[in-house]
């Protein structure tokens, strides 16, 4: 048996596990800060932004041409299409159609849908 009387060791129990329960969610917040990297915006030449005619600034787009239902033509970007999603990058969204990238919150694809309310 241990020299230390009982209540002494539930206190160092108490102690370890609410050290450990504040340590863990300060490890977490720096590792994932460190392996998190921004996302890269979409390029000009990416094959599926090329397909879906993906243009970071919704105004030189043809957006009139292949208007989708919901929204005016003019009013159509990335920032109010549902496939879109908060991102780090500043001006950018994430996008389910660009997995791993982020796309301008002003651009416009094909695949715009209005979000919905």
């Amino acid at each position: 048996m241990s020299d230390k009387p009982m209540s002494e060791s539930r206190r160092d129990a108490v102690k370890l596990m609410l050290g450990a329960a504040v340590a863990i969610p300060v490890i977490n917040l720096v590792g994932v800060g460190i392996a998190r990297a921004a996302a890269p915006a979409v390029a000009a030449d990416d094959p599926t932004g090329v397909a879906l005619k993906y243009n970071a600034d919704a105004t030189k787009a043809d957006r009139a041409a292949a208007a989708r239902p919901g929204m005016p033509a003019a009013e159509q970007m990335c920032s109010n299409c549902q496939f879109s999603g908060a991102s780090d990058v500043p001006d950018h969204l994430t996008c389910t159609l660009f997995p791993g990238k982020v796309v301008s919150a002003k651009g416009w694809c094909s695949s715009w849908t209005v979000k919905a309310a």
